[in-house]
């Protein structure tokens, strides 16, 4: 059953950006990898400092959950999506997702044995989420800012 969850959170998630505005996707896509890239260097942390551990994988991945790569990415465009520039309405949006992941799902995900959490609980890591929200938020800003300028 983890391994079919796993699939799931890994493929299916990207069908939602298909009936989307293609320039509106692809301005956010890079706040989804950024995103990405951050979460993986927190996996990474999360192994040293025994935070979690991701107990059943996909079978080319090791301590980073697929959930990561496909679920992530696309839940941040989503919400850049339909929040951005909003700064209070991105938070908010943040803030039911990242509580409803943290208190709900992380739980259902350990009884499926897709990890467990060690010196970390659910509050530390909704904690961890509304940080990594807030830096995706800045992330986005200074993207903005990076290609509004045209070059002569």
């Amino acid at each position: 059953m983890a391994q079919v969850i796993s699939w799931i959170f890994f493929l299916l998630p990207w069908v939602l950006l298909l009936p989307l505005n293609s320039s509106r996707v692809k301005r956010f896509t890079p706040a989804g990898l950024f995103s990405a890239l951050f979460i993986t260097i927190i996996f990474q942390i999360a192994e040293k400092w025994n935070w979690w551990t991701v107990t059943n994988n996909l079978f080319f991945l090791t301590n980073i959950s697929s959930f990561v790569y496909g679920f992530l990415i696309v839940a941040t465009i989503l919400v850049f999506y339909f929040t951005y520039p909003s700064f209070l309405l991105y938070m908010i949006f943040n803030l039911i997702i990242d509580a409803i992941q943290a208190f709900i799902v992380s739980p259902l995900f350990i009884k499926s044995g897709l990890y467990d959490f060690h010196k970390i609980n659910a509050l530390g890591l909704f904690l961890l989420m509304i940080f990594v929200a807030i830096i995706n938020y800045f992330y986005q800003r200074w993207q903005d800012t990076a290609f509004d300028k045209t070059e002569t």
